[in-house]
C-alpha cells in the first residue's frame, strides 16, 4: 500500500470517529434533559454502542499501521491488546509509537467495555458503568486523535524514525 493510501485510510477513519464521537457529546447532552426512565436507557444503550463503533474505528486504523508499516499484525486470542502494546512502542528504523502509553491505558479500558457490550444484551448495560467509559473517553478523545495525527503528519517525511 503507498504512503498516500496509508495516510487517507487513517484519515478516512478518523473522520468517522469524529463524527461517532460528535453523536455522543450530543446524546450526553439530551440525557440530561430526558426524565423518561426508558428514553434515557435507550440513550445509554446507543451510547455503549457508539464507543463500541469508535474502539473499532481506532483497532482498524492500528491494523493498518501494523500491516502497512510495522509488517506485522499480531495474532492469538490477546491480539486486541498486543495490537495496542504495539502501537505504544517505538519501532527502530521503522516508526515512532503511534500513541503514548497514557493514550494505551485509556484505549485498553474502552477495549475492555467494548467485549462486554459484544456480550451482554442491552439491558444487562450498568448504565453508571457506560457513563463512567463515555466521560472517560471524551474527557481524553482530543489527545488520542491528536497522537494519531501528528503520526499521520511525521508518518513519510522522508526519514527513518528512531
Amino acid at each position: 500500500m503507498s504512503e498516500l493510501l496509508v495516510k487517507e485510510r487513517i484519515s478516512q477513519e478518523l473522520n468517522k470517529i469524529y463524527q461517532a464521537i460528535q453523536q455522543l457529546e450530543i446524546f450526553m447532552e439530551q440525557l440530561n434533559d430526558i426524565s423518561n426512565p426508558i428514553y434515557q436507557e435507550a440513550l445509554v444503550n446507543f451510547l455503549a454502542l457508539n464507543l463500541h463503533g469508535i474502539y473499532t474505528g481506532i483497532e482498524r486504523i492500528f491494523e493498518v499501521i501494523a500491516t502497512e508499516i510495522d509488517l506485522s499484525l499480531p495474532t492469538g486470542n490477546k491480539w486486541n491488546r498486543d495490537l495496542l502494546d504495539q502501537m505504544a512502542v517505538n519501532i527502530t528504523n521503522v516508526r515512532t509509537e503511534v500513541i503514548t502509553k497514557e493514550t494505551r491505558a485509556i484505549l485498553d479500558e474502552l477495549r475492555r467495555f467494548r467485549h462486554v457490550i459484544r456480550s451482554a444484551y442491552s439491558f444487562q448495560l450498568d448504565q453508571e458503568k457506560v457513563l463512567i467509559v463515555v466521560n472517560t473517553f471524551l474527557s481524553y478523545h482530543h489527545q488520542l486523535i491528536q497522537e494519531i495525527q501528528l503520526f499521520c503528519d511525521d508518518l513519510y517525511e522522508g526519514e527513518v524514525k528512531q
